[in-house]
């Protein structure tokens, strides 16, 4: 067996846990830990098995002129909202650093896109759990 590479696997696990504190402390409602719930899964399958569809949609998007002016609008749509959303931006940017640098570790590894799937979901969750648990607990005890 495999073992599991610890330091990315730990930076993923605290991407998660600071969004999630960051979450807490904007007293976020039950739909928004949900749609972080949904972050976590979409992410971890787009990165493991979802990867080739993936790609092979956006190199779809390049190969016409109609497809270089769709992939431009939403590239400008994005910057838009990267630029009125920049603290939310850069958290969601940290969570796909660390699960990419874990996924590049796991194909160093040679494990396989399921396995890799459910270790990238499970750290993620458990990153968010730890958070709500943690904040929780010191919110409790603080009060």
């Amino acid at each position: 067996m495999k073992k599991l590479p610890w330091l990315s696997s730990l930076l993923l696990l605290l991407a998660f846990m600071g969004f999630g504190a960051f979450l807490h402390a904007r007293h976020s409602a039950e739909l928004v830990w949900w749609l972080a719930l949904g972050y976590a899964l979409l992410q971890s399958a787009l990165l493991t098995i979802v990867w080739k569809p993936l790609r092979n949609f956006f190199l779809l998007g390049f190969q016409s002129d109609v497809g270089y002016t769709v992939m431009a609008l939403v590239m400008a749509s994005l910057a838009v909202v990267v630029v009125s959303w920049i603290q939310i931006f850069i958290y969601f940017l940290v969570m796909m650093a660390a699960a990419l640098l874990l996924r590049v570790e796991l194909l160093i590894r040679n494990i396989g896109n399921i396995l890799a799937f459910a270790t990238i979901f499970t750290l993620s969750l458990t990153g968010l759990g730890l958070s709500r648990i943690t904040t929780e607990f010191m919110t409790r005890l603080i009060n």
